[in-house]
């Protein structure tokens, strides 16, 4: 039942500024949920309540479903002239989530949620990072991302929102994920943000950086001073420590044709031509049966597919990383202390070794368990694998060729495959980094400094 309780034939003065002014804009977040099209919304208590551009306005039931066209939102048969705000007494309801804040049907048809910045933080947190993480790593998460979503909210004007809801900017779900401790985070850094000079800085961030962050202007081809990249200074383990992606030959071609625009044809070879002071790929040349086409790492992996081939950070031999340096949260050299569980110092190669071994029955089942609760002894059992298997060399992993350009991603019959670290595009903040960073001591202050050196923590208003 839909109850039209006012109308009027002129925009509202309180939309209009609902809309359009400076304060709002600085304080409020819009996230945009979905682009367009119809939509099923509801309320947890309470009906919700509709008002429209010319001001009409109506009280719903707890539920809607909400059709899209032509500049207008219709509900039961009745016109509403978008952009259409819909707010209630509970939290709003939209695909399996719930939400602070009002619902937003903007003049294009996307659906947005519009609400606090603080509020939209309290979504984003345990979206983002665990909950039950150190609270200087939620505490540092809190600052990236406010200033991230304040910064994109400049940036983004012409779009009619300023940030998705997805790992595109960063995730944000909802009232429905909240936790006491990583709320406590985000009142405990209210209004942080870092900037740079007088400018809010681009506080990009990401999951595992491998070992070592990326310089952005080898990505993206900016240049920013505080974004170059910066050294894991603890070791540590996450749950893409390594990895390994296997991609058809054919597929890589067609990436590599529509980046380009040229067929090199069949792929022959995939050559990492150029890598960063970590060893992250910069540049890769790829060599077909008509020709060769050199590209961006980081735009062949976006094209290619960016959650399986996880990273640029590609390994030729060996899956683990180690700091040069652990440093103390003063910036002192300290003793070496490593988070990271494979304690055996296995290379990847040997670890693809222990693994067919483990298929193959090399082992008893004693020593299965003993390696498990062992990993220290790990490299002792791969030697002695070695040495009851007849064919040894079937476990000794090759490792990709070098050539003058740096190495060549191995190749297995039809397929390519990619042997990395790390999750994401490896700029900023490294999520696990922090984390592990804050475990040995170091306070968020002292950890944004570090992946964002030469910024400061002010205040915003």
């Amino acid at each position: 039942m839909i109850e039209i309780l006012r109308y009027k034939r002129t925009i509202l003065i309180f939309f209009a500024v609902f809309l359009f002014s400076t304060e709002a804009f600085a304080r409020d977040v819009y996230v945009r949920l979905s682009g367009a099209g119809s939509y099923s919304i509801g309320i947890t208590q309470g009906n919700l309540v509709m008002t429209d551009a010319e001001g009409k306005l109506a009280n719903l039931t707890d539920s809607a479903r909400i059709s899209v066209s032509g500049g207008y939102a219709n509900i039961m048969g009745i016109s509403f002239l978008m952009p259409v705000r819909i707010t209630g007494t509970g939290f709003l309801k939209f695909n399996g989530k719930t939400y602070r804040g009002a619902f937003l049907i903007t003049q294009r048809g996307g659906l947005l949620n519009v609400l606090d910045v603080e509020q939209y933080l309290c979504g984003v947190l345990p979206a983002e990072v665990g909950a039950s993480w150190h609270m200087e790593a939620l505490r540092a998460q809190a600052i990236s991302a406010r200033t991230y979503v304040l910064k994109q909210s400049m940036n983004r004007a012409e779009k009619g929102y300023d940030v998705v809801d997805t790992d595109a900017d960063q995730v944000y779900k909802g009232a429905g994920v909240e936790t006491d401790r990583t709320n406590q985070a985000v009142r405990s850094t209210a209004g942080e943000i870092l900037t740079y000079g007088n400018e809010i800085a681009y506080t990009y961030f990401h999951s595992d950086s491998g070992g070592h962050t990326a310089n952005i202007q080898d990505v993206w081809g900016q240049n920013l001073p505080y974004l170059t990249g910066v050294p894991e200074v603890v070791n540590y383990k996450s749950p893409v420590s390594v990895w390994n992606a296997r991609f058809p030959a054919s597929k890589i071609q067609s990436v590599i044709k529509k980046i380009t625009g040229s067929d090199i044809g069949a792929v022959k070879e995939i050559q990492v031509s150029e890598v960063d002071e970590g060893g992250r790929a910069i540049n890769m040349t790829f060599i077909g049966a008509n020709g060769s086409k050199t590209i961006k790492a980081s735009q062949f992996r976006l094209g290619l597919d960016p959650r399986t081939l996880k990273s640029t950070m590609f390994t030729p031999s060996g899956g683990t990383f180690s700091v040069k340096n652990d440093l103390t949260p003063s910036g002192l050299v300290a003793p070496h202390k490593s988070n990271n569980s494979s304690s055996s110092n296995l290379t990847f190669e040997e670890e693809k070794g222990i693994a067919k071994m483990t298929a193959d029955g090399v082992f008893t089942t004693t020593e299965l368990i003993d390696m498990l609760t062992n990993p220290d002894k790990r490299k002792n059992y791969y030697q002695t694998g070695l040495g009851r298997s007849s064919n040894s060399k079937s476990y000794q992993t090759s490792k990709p060729k070098m050539n003058k350009y740096g190495y060549s991603i191995e190749k297995s019959g039809n397929d390519f495959v990619f042997y990395g670290r790390g999750w994401g595009h490896g700029v900023g903040l490294c999520q696990w980094g922090a984390m592990a960073m804050a475990e040995q001591g170091w306070t968020a202050e002292k950890i944004l400094a570090h992946y964002y050196p030469g910024t400061s923590i002010r205040k915003f208003k």
